[in-house]
């Protein structure tokens, strides 16, 4: 008898835990998945808040034209967070609480991504390919730092990279770096102390405020330290200042980035002053043979993509989209959020065809830590490295 109860209660509890684990998930219906992003679509980079999203729901639109997810269209809904960290918590409360997404994708900036961890906690909601590669997105010990998977190199880590190699050309280079002072910057200068320690070598440090248009204090202060190597850690108006500035100041270093320096504005708009400018990049080029980029090419032609928005940064959309679904995929039929977390941690070594190698596992949300270097020749970005790390 007493045998009997035990087994009936037995087969009752498997059957809750059955049906709570069958159980849709918020975001989740029969036949759609709600994805929520935060972008700058209005702020200072509002170019690559439209831009990247815009890439994204390229693949996202493949996707749903093949079937789905487990025959689940994919839907995303994108909010503006003006490049403010207070509005990105805002705007992740609004998608988790009243949207009810399953996941967030792609917020931009680092600052905006760093200020939503604790809404990150608090709903457990995972938050995948956050479009920012300060190297803190993956530090598992930072708050909700499992919920978060990273899919670019760190900028400490480029900082390595980038010290690495002007020291290979020139042993006796006089290196400078000019970081924005935030989160960014931060996250730069964590690389640039490690290439300091190993190397032996002081590199001066010039610091700017976010949005600034004037450098020539900067510039000077570059010149009276003798700098052979200039270090630019911006996005797109600071390279081409500075190295305007430099030129006009009759001031001719060798000029390295960060990979949000990778933008085919800067090489316009730098002109004569940017030729031999090289940065750092964590993905496959757009315009390459690769199967990525490849693909992405054949989509922006048949979608009819305006020649203007084909690029980096829309192809940034794209391949962080490719490592989405494929977590969506793995975490099968009927995914819950834990499902989703997971899923991505089985990553190992996977390709997707955009990026090198991609590895998640729990005890590593780093994805890719390998960058290769981009040149400007005659105009034109080349690839002149193999993966570095």
């Amino acid at each position: 008898m007493v045998m009997n109860q035990l087994l009936v209660i037995a087969l009752f509890t498997t059957l809750i835990m059955t049906q709570n684990d069958n159980k849709l998930s918020p975001g989740i219906t029969d036949g759609e998945i709600l994805i929520g992003n935060i972008q700058d679509l209005s702020g200072p980079l509002k170019e690559l808040g439209f831009l990247i999203p815009a890439g994204s729901q390229l693949y996202f639109d493949y996707v749903n034209e093949n079937g789905g997810v487990h025959g689940r269209k994919i839907r995303m809904i994108t909010e503006d967070h003006q490049y403010n960290p207070q509005k990105a918590v805002v705007a992740a409360k609004k998608l988790i609480e009243k949207d009810q997404v399953f996941s967030l994708y792609n917020v931009i900036g680092t600052s905006p991504a760093e200020a939503i961890r604790s809404v990150l906690e608090e709903s457990g909601v995972p938050l995948v390919a956050p479009a920012t590669m300060s190297g803190t997105m993956s530090d598992l010990s930072r708050q909700a730092g499992d919920l978060i998977f990273h899919t670019d190199a760190g900028y400490d880590v480029q900082s390595n990279v980038l010290v690495n190699y002007i020291l290979e050309q020139n042993a006796n280079a006089k290196i400078g770096v000019v970081y924005q002072d935030d989160d960014y910057g931060a996250n730069v200068l964590k690389g640039i102390a490690e290439a300091e320690e190993r190397h032996g070598i002081t590199i001066q440090k010039e610091a700017y405020q976010r949005g600034a248009a004037d450098f020539q204090g900067q510039t000077m202060n570059l010149v009276r330290g003798k700098i052979t190597d200039v270090i630019i850690a911006g996005i797109v108006r600071e390279p081409v200042t500075i190295m305007k500035t430099a030129q006009a100041m009759k001031y001719s270093p060798r000029f390295f980035g960060h990979a949000p320096t990778v933008d085919a504005r800067v090489t316009l708009m730098a002109g004569e002053a940017g030729e031999g400018y090289t940065a750092c990049y964590f993905a496959f080029l757009w315009d390459s043979d690769e199967p990525g980029p490849t693909l992405y090419r054949k989509l922006c032609e048949k979608a009819d993509i305006p020649k203007e928005m084909v690029g980096i940064y829309n192809f940034y959309g794209f391949a962080t989209a490719q490592v989405l679904v494929e977590g969506l995929e793995r975490a099968g039929k009927s995914p819950t959020r834990k499902k989703l977390v997971k899923a991505l941690e089985t990553l190992n070594k996977w390709e997707s065809g955009s990026y090198p190698p991609i590895t998640f596992n729990p005890n590593d949300h780093a994805g890719v830590e390998k960058v290769m270097l981009l040149q400007v020749q005659d105009g034109k970005q080349v690839a002149i490295t193999g993966w570095l790390e």
